[in-house]
């Protein structure tokens, strides 16, 4: 096989980009912050019930053992810091810049940073790295608060009353995710309500481990303008329709559904999607567990899909779309896609 790159590479890595579905990934990104302090390379500790090979498992399980070992152990409680949270935000946003993302919206969702720092500290912390991005790189980022389902709807509303009280630190939407079978989307449609209602945008992980079900509830019981994933609406024609009528939004993350054996590439949507007419995106989800990211995510989804360079380039333009922005900041960020002229290679 030829080591040659694609001609079409250039290409992709100099398009002005929109990335909506990213995890911040906190605790993995405080264990490398932690690796380069450590100069003693002291093993971390792991807990022994999540060392078994995760692909011996199926569905949520199996994603949330490839997160642990990502993680590769214990992050100490003095590590979960302002500074540090500011540091592994600005250093995300650091990569993006090199990939010439121009907008990114980055899901922040730690349990265990929220209660060591509260919510608001968290996202205080997070939004001093945006905002010094903006100003530095140009790159800008809304901040996305995720609720996760096996922490119960009680907890989630709190989240959501959070979520609308500090819009005015960058929070521009409320994300649903984990366990989907057996926390369906309708125990959260107070939560998803007062998102809604306080202004936010609200995207739900569904259609991931569940089928087209998931995706309906989260739809018509949550308001879902955005779904995360979504890769199972496939199954259900009635349901492409409908997602091609509303304008909803599907964040496909390809690699890591490839990653976690929920499909095979020959099967994965992605075309029949983009022929059907629904809005889709091309998303990195957890870049540095997977070790990826967008500009790779985009070369990747070329060479598997055929995707030719005004389907990218229209991709994009959706991600601007269906950004959690204002009207006239959509705009500006579909023009520098539309404004793009491709070098000839």
């Amino acid at each position: 096989m030829s080591s040659e790159p694609h001609p079409d590479h250039a290409f992709i890595s100099r398009i002005p980009k929109v990335e909506l579905h990213v995890h911040l990934e906190t605790s993995l990104r405080l264990r490398r912050l932690l690796e380069r302090q450590n100069a003693r390379g002291d093993p971390p500790v792991v807990a022994p019930h999540l060392v078994a090979d995760p692909m011996k498992f199926t569905g949520y399980d199996r994603l949330r053992r490839v997160r642990y070992l990502g993680r590769a152990g214990v992050i100490p409680d003095s590590l979960y810091t302002p500074e540090n949270l500011q540091q592994v935000a600005w250093e995300l946003l650091e990569e993006a810049h090199r990939q010439n993302v121009r907008y990114l919206e980055l899901r922040v969702g730690g349990r265990r940073a929220f209660s060591l720092l509260g919510v608001r500290g968290v996202v205080e912390s997070i939004y001093a790295a945006c905002r010094e991005a903006k100003e530095m790189l140009g790159v800008r980022c809304g901040i996305i608060l995720t609720a996760v389902r096996e922490r119960g709807p009680e907890e989630a509303t709190r989240l959501a009353e959070e979520a609308v009280s500090l819009q005015e630190y960058g929070v521009v939407g409320f994300d649903l995710a984990g366990d989907e079978a057996n926390y369906p989307p309708a125990l959260f449609s107070r939560a998803s309500s007062i998102a809604r209602e306080g202004g936010l945008g609200v995207t739900v992980h569904a259609g991931e481990f569940a089928g087209p079900a998931s995706i309906w509830t989260a739809i018509y019981h949550l308001g879902a303008t955005r779904i995360g994933h979504g890769l199972r609406a496939a199954e259900d024609p009635s349901l492409v329709e409908v997602l091609r009528e509303q304008r909803i939004t599907l964040e496909l993350c390809p690699t890591s559904n490839l990653r976690l054996g929920l499909v095979s590439q020959e099967a994965y949507p992605l075309r029949r999607f983009l022929e059907a007419g629904v809005p889709i995106t091309i998303n990195s989800d957890d870049p540095l567990l997977l070790g990826i990211d967008l500009t790779r995510e985009l070369q990747f989804a070329r060479k598997a899909f055929g995707l030719t360079r005004e389907e990218i380039l229209s991709l994009l333009e959706t991600a601007a779309q269906a950004a959690f922005l204002p009207p006239e900041e959509r705009e500006q960020l579909l023009g520098a896609i539309r404004g793009f002229t491709p070098v000839r290679e």
